[in-house]
């Protein structure tokens, strides 16, 4: 990352990301080439490999893009003063659309979460460490205000969030993600907020 910071003195890799996205978002990453991409920065691959080693090594800095909006929302979440509540349905609808974009950006078949490459990989362990400490906030922020019972901040942050993924994970294995329509998307953002509904019965503190 830093040496990319010190590429982009000229903003070039910034310009080159926004093309890569538009391109990715429109024919997926399998169909999309280092060429095609150059040609709509205007430059000439040559000049693009001297900023992206090659085509896996761009996805995952759009990627990292993606990753940062959906970063960039939940920090306005958590200042927002909203009670802790709130805060994690919040945070489940915006995973939800986080989720949607980078099936978007993909367009590849299932396998793909469950065997892709060292690149992308950490890309997602950056994303994991990150939304685990955000969750971990809530939950504490929760606490604190005895809206929550005292627990395990960290653990109960891991429990929720392995959670959401088994009931992502569990739909992409019984269908491709170019299969999916808008019938999918909403049956599992209904699924993955009755899982929330049933995480927050769990730790909600008593009124009494």
């Amino acid at each position: 990352m830093t040496d990319l910071k010190n590429k982009n003195e000229d903003g070039k890799v910034e310009i080159i990301v926004n093309a890569a996205q538009k391109r990715f978002a429109h024919f997926g990453l399998c169909k999309t080439t280092m060429n095609e991409i150059a040609s709509d920065v205007g430059m000439g691959k040559a000049s693009l490999y001297y900023y992206f080693p090659d085509k896996e090594t761009l996805f995952e800095a759009v990627i990292t893009k993606e990753q940062n909006v959906f970063f960039d929302e939940m920090d306005k979440v958590i200042h927002s003063g909203m009670d802790a509540t709130t805060q994690l349905k919040k945070y489940v609808k915006l995973r939800s659309l986080f989720f949607r974009q980078l099936l978007n950006l993909s367009k590849l078949r299932s396998d793909f979460f469950y065997n892709s490459k060292p690149v992308y990989n950490k890309a997602f362990e950056r994303f994991n460490k990150i939304e685990l400490e955000m969750v971990s906030t809530i939950i504490q922020s929760g606490i604190t205000s005895k809206e929550f019972k005292r627990i395990n901040k960290n653990e109960y942050a891991e429990f929720l969030v392995h959670l959401l993924l088994g009931v992502r994970l569990v739909k992409l294995k019984y269908k491709d993600i170019n299969e999916f329509d808008m019938n999918d998307y909403e049956d599992l953002d209904k699924k993955s907020c009755r899982v929330a509904g049933m995480f927050l019965k769990e730790i909600v503190a008593d009124p009494n």
